[in-house]
């Protein structure tokens, strides 16, 4: 960003830094004045009083923030932030020397000579500019304006960086869902359509219901995951779907339980977030196993959404959390990322797993 883009621009860092000097260099030094006064030199609190004084400030505010932002934007900013000290500190150098020329030749050269301003601000320019052999301006005074305009320019830099890093989460959360929809797509799917056949070459009653609940699915995942989060009403429904079609696959091979309790549309749930742990549940309560149970409830109390996914296991299985010879588990470990970014500190997965049964426990705080 140029300079002239940062003065004009409607970007709040921009109008962060504007209200930091016009604060420092105007209003701090009109409230300091008048607190001396109250306090030092009631009797000349008159109108008159005032009048000079807001001018004083407005005028030597005009001068001196103009050099100091030049300063802030040409060298804090570059070289500090960026780590370049050995130029900063020759930077700091230079400054002061231009401070210097510039308080003399321009700030109170130019009061001097601007005959509108009161008598008493001519008077002291004209002072001021005859003293020799020392510093037109305290030190003290440039020593703390430089600290609190470094501190100024590290909030700014920290806050761009957790800016970046808040927008490279989501775009990493986004990346896995969209990982996540293609690798549901292809397997389920033509699974599906195979089983569909199957079951129409049979002239099963099925076969309708099937492609119903079928093309609602690619209707959601195709549609509706696109937008960052859903009424959980939709997701359960897509959920329920899901489990529908796994167990017309086998029907007569397990006991498959889907229970909901306490589930609105007021809830709001970024979609196929719960979807990796019901289909972990599948591939080793089932396929595996080739007989067996699965249950899974979903119960939504106030803003907390608990998934219970218990499944049986093969004789010897291992962690099914695991990655296997078949990319099992892939999905699990994006969701962990998922969940981590969407949800830091506001979710828990518990596992219990025994020889024959493994159980999900997950707990998410919504809102």
């Amino acid at each position: 960003m140029t300079l002239r883009q940062s003065i004009f621009t409607s970007d709040k860092y921009a109008r962060i830094e504007w209200a930091f000097f016009i604060f420092i260099w105007f209003i701090s030094p009109l409230l300091t004045d008048l607190e001396y006064g109250f306090n030092e030199e009631p009797k000349q609190l008159q109108w008159s009083y005032f009048q000079v004084n807001i001018i004083r400030r407005l005028v030597w505010g005009f001068f001196t923030v103009i050099p100091y932002y030049l300063y802030y934007k040409l060298a804090i900013q570059p070289l500090l932030i960026k780590k370049r000290y050995g130029y900063f500190l020759l930077s700091v150098l230079l400054f002061v020397a231009v401070r210097e020329l510039y308080t003399v030749y321009i700030m109170y050269g130019s009061i001097a000579r601007l005959s509108f301003l009161p008598i008493e601000m001519i008077t002291e320019a004209q002072k001021v500019l005859k003293l020799k052999g020392r510093f037109h301006f305290g030190i003290n005074y440039l020593v703390f304006q430089l600290l609190i305009m470094i501190a100024l320019a590290y909030f700014i830099h920290l806050d761009k960086q957790e800016k970046q890093i808040r927008q490279l989460k989501q775009l990493q959360a986004e990346t896995d869902l969209q990982y996540l929809r293609s690798q549901l797509q292809p397997h389920f799917f033509f699974n599906t359509l195979n089983n569909i056949y199957a079951l129409a070459l049979q002239q099963s009653q099925l076969t309708a219901p099937l492609v119903a609940k079928l093309s609602d699915m690619m209707r959601y995942v195709l549609y509706k995951t696109t937008q960052p989060k859903q009424p959980l009403t939709h997701e359960i429904h897509f959920l329920s779907n899901y489990v529908d079609v796994q167990s017309v696959r086998y029907h007569d091979k397990t006991a498959i339980r889907f229970d909901t309790q306490g589930i609105t549309d007021q809830a709001l749930i970024e979609p196929l977030l719960l979807l990796p742990y019901i289909e972990n549940a599948f591939k080793h309560g089932i396929e595996e196993v080739h007989t067996g149970f699965i249950e899974v409830i979903i119960c939504l109390n106030d803003q907390e959404l608990t998934l219970s996914v218990k499944n049986s296991k093969a004789a010897g299985a291992t962690d099914q959390s695991l990655p296997n010879s078949h990319g099992n588990g892939i999905g699990l470990d994006n969701t962990q990322k998922r969940l981590s970014i969407l949800y830091p500190g506001r979710h828990s997965v518990q596992v219990k797993e025994t020889n024959e049964t493994y159980e999900v426990l997950l707990t998410i705080i919504l809102n």
